[in-house]
Formats: structure tokens, sequence, C-alpha cells
């Protein structure tokens, strides 16, 4: 980065497709929205000028990336870490945001932890978001939305075992769940979508028909955030 920080980036032409550049870009455009613990990040330019570590960067690779700043000094969450960190709190945010995006793969790998005195919680990697994940297109999502996949509990089981170690110290606390519902619903409007939407490299190459799907997906779980309070506290 001209700004001299070290990032990790996500490039262009890369061996899980391009539709992971748009995944981890609404997502990172989302969390920032809604006050998740996320590395800065963004899109920029990767071309025969760029310094890289990377040995299998080449000329295919070469366009508009997702990059997201590197954190010194992190390591993956553990159960023994939770009651140190300064923003568990913020999990409760982190599980809605989860339901939101349809993620099933948040892992100790993607949620990290830093060291030293404060202890902080940041999530990254949101590579495998949205109803199929990397190969999501318009079908699947309106598929999902006639399925009401919103009752779903393939998050809560495929993440289980990140969820438990916060359990161990948190409530399942409807109420908190709820009030954080209400305040994605406040903060996140269909307007916002279509400005990190309209973001997007064309290079990228992703249809207006399975964007504005996407859109109407976020939107519908966006909507049912109260019923998803439910799934999630099991009531």
């Amino acid at each position: 980065m001209n700004s001299g920080q070290h990032v990790i980036s996500k490039t262009y032409n890369n061996i899980q497709g391009n539709l992971v550049l748009v995944n981890e870009y609404i997502s990172f455009r989302i969390c920032r929205k809604l006050d998740l613990p996320i590395p800065d990040a963004g899109i920029a330019l990767i071309d025969e000028q760029t310094e890289y570590n990377e040995n299998d960067i080449s000329e295919k690779n070469y366009g508009f990336c997702f990059y997201s700043v590197r954190i010194d000094k992190v390591a993956p969450v553990n159960l023994a870490i939770i009651p140190r960190i300064s923003n568990k709190g913020d999990f409760y945010k982190l599980i809605l945001f989860d339901h939101l995006v349809y993620n099933k793969d948040r892992n100790r790998g993607n949620l990290l932890v830093t060291s030293g005195k404060t202890i902080q919680m940041y999530a990254i990697d949101h590579t495998h978001v949205f109803k199929n994940q990397t190969i999501w297109n318009k079908n699947c999502l309106e598929t999902g939305m006639t399925l009401n996949d919103y009752k779903d509990h393939e998050i809560i089981d495929s993440n289980k075992q990140v969820y438990g170690f916060f359990w161990e110290y948190l409530n399942k606390d409807y109420d908190i769940l709820l009030q954080t519902a209400h305040e994605f619903q406040t903060k996140l409007k269909s307007q916002d979508l279509d400005e990190f939407i309209n973001e997007l490299p064309e290079s990228w190459s992703i249809s207006d028909d399975d964007t504005a799907a996407l859109k109407k997906y976020i939107m519908y779980r966006l909507k049912h955030l109260d019923s998803i309070c439910t799934v999630i506290t099991g009531r």
C-alpha cells in the first residue's frame, strides 16, 4: 500500500473465483456500517509496480483485488481467552451478522484476538458467505427466500465451536439480541446496499440480476432478524 501498511490481498482471478471478492467487500461494508470489529479493508489495484510477497501472483491476477490491513500479533480465538477479550460483548453483533449474511464458516481461524494488556477480537475472512458461498447466484438466493431459510439452524450447527466458546461466558440473552437486531435494522438501509454494490469493479463480472437478488436477499434476512433471534436462543 502507498501508506506503507502491510495488507493481505485476495486477487482477481484467484483460485476460488472472483465471487469471493464480492463476498469480502460487501461483508466488509456491512460490518463497518453495523460497527463490528473488523480490520480496515477495501479495493486496490495490483499491477506490475505492486510489491508483494506471494509467489503465486502473476499477470493473470493483475487488476482490482480485495485487501485487508494486516493486524500484527494476533492468534485464533480460544475458550480460555474469552473472559479477557475487552470487546466480547460484540459477539451479539457478530452472531447476528453471521446470520444476516448466511455465514456458515465462522471458525477459530477467522476470529482473531490481539495480544497485550487490552485484548480485542477481530472478524476476518468472509469469502464463504451468502447462500452457496463462492458459487451463489440469483436462483439459489431466490430459492432461499422461497423456503424461508431464515429459520435454518445450519449456521448455528456449522459454527457451534466458536459460538460455544462465547456462550460459556455470555448469556443467550434474547433481549440483547433483539435490541441489537433492531439497531441493525435502523442502521442498514436499502440505499446503503445500493452504494456498496455500485462500488464493485466491473471486472469482477457480477451480473445486475445477481446483485439485485443479493440486495433483496440481504434485506429479506434483515427484515427477519427478530425471528432469527428466536432461532439463536432456541425460544
